[in-house]
């Protein structure tokens, strides 16, 4: 996935996100962290009191979706994704929309999720801008991003690899476009109370294809055959030499009010 292709609407449509098998494939690299952690079995306590109707803008495949309705059937929840392949994987109501237009009147929503979306987007700040406008006074607008230090080890060695096969640029990791720290920088300007929540921790793979999987689940010019390879082996020897390759994660929540 090129640069302009991280928030570029065919690219993501027609093939990062044309349907869930690559987000699933990145998201299986997570059964490897300590300690465990669902983002959904975190999200759904901190909104089970908030009301309806709920919007989840990028809602993918919809694992929050599923998670909310069963947990408040009582509550109107919509989703809404860019991609039609996505919508097509789960039950209405849900609409293509983009984050930064959303169809949706003013006030109307009294929850809000943007769930590791708002990197995908052009000028984030007006995605923002966007969930703040449709949110109902005295709403909750939650929001998900990842740290700029997640996966910085595996980061490392794969722009390490492409450097030395290629003499060519990394391109830049998605979630630092709208890491968790701007995100929190950016919710204060819209928000009047931005509550953070951090979620650390360690992944620890015995073998190299865990990370090959979610590394190749990626459309970059920088993830090829060759440099795939490489990546393998190297993380193959550190696996010898050490038992296991461990790397950091970090991401995060803002609950918005």
């Amino acid at each position: 996935m090129a640069v302009d292709d991280l928030y570029d609407r065919e690219a993501l449509t027609t093939r990062e996100y044309a349907t869930p098998d690559r987000l699933r494939a990145r998201l299986a690299l997570y059964q490897y962290r300590d300690p465990p952690h669902d983002p959904v079995d975190s999200a759904v306590p901190l909104l089970h009191e908030t009301p309806g109707p709920l919007l989840d803008v990028g809602c993918g495949p919809g694992r929050y979706l599923e998670a909310l309705r069963a947990d408040r059937p009582d509550r109107a929840v919509f989703g809404a994704d860019l991609s039609m392949g996505m919508l097509r994987a789960i039950r209405a109501p849900v609409f293509v929309a983009d984050a930064a237009t959303l169809p949706v009147r003013t006030a109307s929503c009294g929850t809000v999720l943007a769930m590791h979306v708002l990197y995908h987007v052009y000028q984030p700040e007006v995605a923002v801008a966007e969930l703040a406008r449709v949110r109902a006074p005295g709403g909750t607008v939650l929001l998900a991003t990842n740290g700029t230090r997640d996966k910085d080890r595996v980061r490392a060695l794969h722009a390490e690899v492409v450097q030395e096969l290629t003499g060519g640029p990394v391109f830049r990791a998605v979630h630092r476009r709208f890491s968790l720290e701007e995100a929190e920088h950016v919710a204060h300007h819209h928000f009047r109370s931005v509550r953070r929540f951090d979620f650390r921790g360690t992944i620890s793979v015995p073998d190299p294809e865990p990370v090959i999987r979610w590394l190749g689940s990626m459309t970059a010019p920088d993830v090829t055959p060759a440099v795939l390879d490489e990546v393998r082996s190297r993380v193959a020897a550190v696996i010898s030499r050490e038992g296991i390759f461990s790397f950091r994660t970090h991401s995060g929540f803002l609950l918005c009010r």
